[in-house]
């Protein structure tokens, strides 16, 4: 098994997981541990392989009924050669959902590491990577730029209440900490 990279342990050391958790990804190939953070601060771009974000309107959320899991709260996806975070997010949350965004804000990271050797075949890091999370706020509805496949099954704005129903673990604690971060920064502009 591979170690962890210095500069991914440096960067770790100085942030206290929220929950953790195991998941088994790729036909039961890929055991994975999985910490979940919340921190304002961007990981080091070599180890970020997707970007998400909790897409919020008013007092809904956008959730999203992928082949995997039941349900999640953090759309988004896979980074493309060339591309920025913010172009990331956006293509990911269109095609994903059909939504653009506003007011993007870093909420957080989740660590994945794998738990096995790496396979021979697998293109990704490892064996650690991250995917950053953001909060947003939901613009225009497009649609026609919704990409419908196998990895969405159904997304649709459900109440923050409804929402936490249907999520546990980490992704309970980043949609509770994208809540009281748009609540903060809301009041911040009112008190502008």
């Amino acid at each position: 098994m591979e170690r962890m990279d210095a500069v991914l342990k440096q960067f770790l050391n100085k942030f206290e997981p929220v929950a953790a958790e195991r998941t088994v990804w790729g036909n039961g190939r890929l055991p994975l541990r999985v910490h979940f953070y919340c921190a304002d601060t961007l990981p080091p771009l070599d180890f970020i392989t997707s970007v998400r974000a909790i897409l919020l309107r008013g007092e809904e959320v956008m959730v999203v009924h992928d082949g995997v899991t039941p349900w999640h709260v953090i759309p988004g996806g896979r980074r493309e050669n060339g591309e920025t975070i913010t172009d990331t997010l956006r293509r990911e949350l269109l095609e994903e959902t059909g939504w653009i965004f506003t007011n993007a804000h870093l909420i957080g990271f989740i660590h994945y590491h794998h738990l096995a050797p790496k396979p021979d075949d697998y293109p990704f890091p490892c064996p650690d990577f991250l995917q950053i999370v953001f909060v947003a706020e939901a613009g225009d509805y497009v649609p026609d730029q919704q990409v419908v496949d196998e990895y969405e099954l159904d997304t649709g704005f459900q109440p923050i209440t409804a929402a936490r129903t249907l999520i546990d673990g980490g992704q309970l604690v980043l949609l509770d900490t994208a809540v009281t971060r748009r609540d903060a920064h809301l009041t911040h502009e009112k008190s502008l």
